[in-house]
């Protein structure tokens, strides 16, 4: 028995059986989305009828036990039997499953079911769409899967319109980390809507790493960052704004407690792909770019000073670990400015110390993250204030720009400290 039917239960192999080769699979993983499943599903049956009619498709839910009646919704919303035919234009059988996936929970187990089901099925096309997110539409999914179904493409990343100030770990550490390392110009390294084509997802199903911590707590980064060292052709796709559901949010301590150690697991991961690139290079862009949402108010400067001194003085004797002198004495020469400012320069040169010393464990990895987390929310606010300052919204895009080219010209910086044997 291979791992892929170690994944299917015998139940869910009998109704992949019965529903025998599709051409186009949309995966919902869900867990308690009752509240807008339904829209979901309703978008994804529109989807198939519209822009899809000629092919065999199943819309594909994986629930990781939600209690709030969330896959009986998915299997009765729309016509009460799941194989009859939308609308007079459509000209296959479309299918629907709703089956909850065993083992650890979260979003990775979810994944690797959908892959695991994709490849028994021969899929030509995946996509991956999120019950959170508010205004999926037809489009939205059509988007996201013909790419791959029509085209080579092997992974379609949505990229959305974004203000300056949207998505600061996003924008000041995670993207421009994956360019300068990767040497592609990545726009949502974190996104967790995708398309992808059936032979990526079998690929990645049979990846070794879905029991690692990288595997199961940054599995979209960690797919996304395979793609990118491989050389599998990745493409991006405009999408409307990204407005998802309320939901409770964890620290943001424990936000790059995840984010961060996926990064940095990834660059451990891939260390033979990235260490030997130079600069960086865009990526395909399909369909229009959406207009950047206005701007909902102008970032409220703020004074960091105390808190930024007082943090580096909590943190003197770890950092002493992990950066290099000057570096850390840069950072308490910045803790004396009013208002704080720190630099890009500075900022990548701490973020490429960090990586290094996390990869050379220079200390308990948890403790590393835990030290970072002060000094990325002192640099968030200088951000925010630098773009108070800017002469115009548009000036904020140049910005993030001259901080990729920051984090590119540091990429042998990185690279020497990663490979320095201690």
């Amino acid at each position: 028995m291979d791992s892929r039917d170690s994944l299917l239960s015998d139940a869910l192999l009998r109704e992949l059986i019965a529903v025998g080769q599709v051409d186009v699979l949309v995966a919902v993983p869900t867990l308690d989305n009752a509240a807008s499943v339904g829209r979901v599903v309703g978008a994804v049956q529109e989807a198939f009828a519209r822009y899809f009619p000629r092919d065999r498709a199943l819309l594909f839910n994986s629930d990781g036990g939600s209690t709030d009646g969330t896959p009986d919704i998915v299997r009765s919303c729309g016509p009460a039997d799941a194989d009859t035919v939308l609308t007079s234009h459509v000209l296959r059988t479309m299918h629907r499953i709703s089956v909850p996936y065993h083992g650890l929970p979260g979003r990775a187990a979810a994944l690797r079911l959908v892959f695991a089901a994709a490849d028994l099925l021969q899929a030509r096309a995946v996509a991956v769409v999120d019950p959170d997110v508010h205004g999926t539409t037809p489009e939205r999914i059509a988007a996201l899967l013909a790419p791959a179904a029509r085209h080579d493409v092997d992974l379609v990343v949505p990229a959305y319109p974004r203000n300056p100030d949207d998505g600061l770990l996003v924008s000041q550490l995670v993207r421009p980390l994956v360019r300068a390392a990767y040497g592609y110009r990545l726009a949502e390294p974190l996104a967790v809507e995708f398309g992808c084509s059936g032979r990526f997802a079998a690929h990645c199903g049979a990846l070794d790493g879905w029991e690692t911590d990288v595997g199961r707590d940054g599995v979209d980064l960690w797919l996304k960052t395979a793609a990118l060292a491989e050389g599998v052709r990745v493409a991006e796709v405009g999408l409307g704004r990204l407005e998802t559901a309320a939901r409770s949010r964890p620290a943001i301590a424990d936000i790059l407690q995840q984010v961060v150690g996926a990064l940095f697991g990834c660059l451990e991961v891939h260390a033979d792909a990235w260490l030997g690139r130079a600069g960086s290079e865009p990526l395909p862009r399909l369909g229009d770019a959406p207009p950047l949402p206005a701007p909902v108010h102008a970032p409220e400067p703020r004074d960091v000073s105390d808190d930024f001194r007082h943090a580096l003085h909590d943190l003197d004797p770890l950092l002493g670990k992990i950066l290099e002198p000057a570096i850390r004495a840069a950072l308490h020469q910045a803790a004396g400015v009013q208002p704080v400012r720190v630099e890009d320069g500075l900022w990548v040169a701490t973020v490429c110390e960090f990586a290094a010393a996390w990869h050379r464990r220079a200390m308990r990895r948890d403790h590393l993250i835990r030290a970072l987390t002060p000094l990325y929310l002192c640099r968030a606010a200088s951000f925010l204030n630098e773009l108070a300052d800017l002469p115009s919204p548009g000036a904020g895009a140049s910005r993030l720009e001259a901080l990729g080219l920051e984090y590119e010209r540091a990429k042998a910086h990185l690279v020497e400290r990663w490979t320095r044997v201690e």
